[in-house]
């Protein structure tokens, strides 16, 4: 991949999975490589995590809610 984004640890995984599975069978596809590393995500997190720096938090967003807003003859509009 030139130019683009960096590639995520999911993304790596599946690789990794896709090629060991490849050079086992010829035709293997990448979209049993999705399955099969699905199961085995656990192995993921154990290798350790040098490329990606500082550990990134969520920030926890409220939802929001549109409400109608009720208008002169019972027709109401979404408020944003």
């Amino acid at each position: 991949m030139q130019g683009g984004r960096k590639l995520s640890q999911w993304n790596i995984f599946v690789k990794k999975i896709y090629q060991e599975g490849h050079a086992k069978n010829k035709d293997y596809s990448f979209k049993q490589a999705l399955t099969d590393a699905s199961k085995r995500k656990g192995e993921m997190g154990s290798r350790k995590n040098t490329s990606m720096g500082s550990k990134k938090t969520k920030k926890n967003r409220k939802s929001k809610r549109r409400r109608s807003i009720s208008l002169a003859g019972g027709k109401s509009r979404k408020r944003h």
